[in-house]
């Protein structure tokens, strides 16, 4: 019997996913790196007959933040927390859903998977050039978001010392669908998106657009191997799904297929000055390939 994900074959070496460190800092309005690690948890896997219509052989999805999968078929729940920068990850995964059942002639065209908002990553980025600190910044393990929303704070990173495994949150994600820019859901509330300058927080700065505009989260535009959906989470939502295409729309047959998962994740930490000796961090979207095969 095949399991979900049986091959992971392409992890990382695939130089065709790798994010380009210039295009993540367009997007993020920062300098990136590659991490050493990058842990998510995957909650739920689901095989989508089609996609909205909008979000079908365009270049400027208008629905972007469209999440329905047209003819969902589920083949993985639960909780499984995975490194997508090991090998071993797809060892992992393998044990996370199996594709035995499908029906029989049936034609998938997408995959949703629904993700924590929850990241941890371990890595250092250097800022080579701004008004603020410019040097290294490196995960933080102690650093927190206070007594703020997490969903709604750019995290500080450290300026010296050993990169350590930081706990990150995908920031609230309510911007113009067409632009695939982010927004604070709490727009007219006190806890819009702040940019921590201290360890837990307790000083922090707006982003420069009224204090409103969102995480530095902000996808590369257009590109499918960021997906081509992402969920309009609220700030107090703990998952978010993303529609990807595969790579060919694939019909069933008598044999349980394998599904392999490429990824690449350089240039998915993001790091800026925010004073004269303190920076910031925030993770950035690993690219996903997802593959059908006999």
């Amino acid at each position: 019997m095949n399991k979900l994900f049986l091959l992971l074959a392409l992890l990382l070496s695939s130089i065709s996913l790798q994010a380009s460190a210039a295009a993540c800092a367009v997007a993020q309005d920062g300098d990136c790196a590659q991490p050493d690690e990058y842990i998510v948890t995957m909650l739920k896997l689901e095989l989508c007959t089609g996609a909205p219509a909008s979000l079908v052989n365009t270049t400027e999805a208008l629905s972007s933040y469209d999440v329905t999968c047209n003819g969902a078929v589920t083949v993985g729940t639960g909780s499984l927390t995975f490194d997508v920068t090991s090998v071993a990850a797809g060892q992992a995964i393998a044990t996370f859903a199996s594709t035995t059942g499908l029906p029989i002639g049936t034609t998938f065209t997408h995959i949703k998977p629904t993700l924590s908002r929850e990241i941890k990553m371990r890595g250092s980025v250097t800022i080579a050039a701004g008004s603020n600190y410019t040097g290294i910044c490196s995960t933080d393990s102690v650093a927190t978001a206070g007594s703020g929303n997490k969903y709604e704070r750019m995290l500080a990173g450290k300026t010296s010392g050993t990169a350590t495994l930081q706990t990150f949150y995908i920031g609230t994600d309510a911007g113009a669908a067409s632009s695939r820019g982010t927004t604070s859901q709490n727009a007219v509330s006190a806890t819009s998106y702040r940019i921590c300058t201290a360890q837990n927080c307790s000083t922090s700065i707006g982003t420069g657009s009224g204090g409103a505009n969102g995480s530095s989260n902000k996808w590369l535009p257009f590109d499918p191997l960021y997906g081509i959906a992402i969920e309009d989470v609220a700030s107090t939502d703990t998952d978010f799904s993303l529609i990807y295409p595969l790579s060919e729309p694939y019909t069933v047959g008598p044999t349980a297929p394998k599904i392999d998962i490429a990824f690449g994740s350089k240039g998915s930490l993001s790091a800026k000055g925010t004073g004269a000796a303190t920076c910031a961090m925030t993770p950035y979207y690993v690219k996903s390939k997802f593959t059908i095969t006999d």
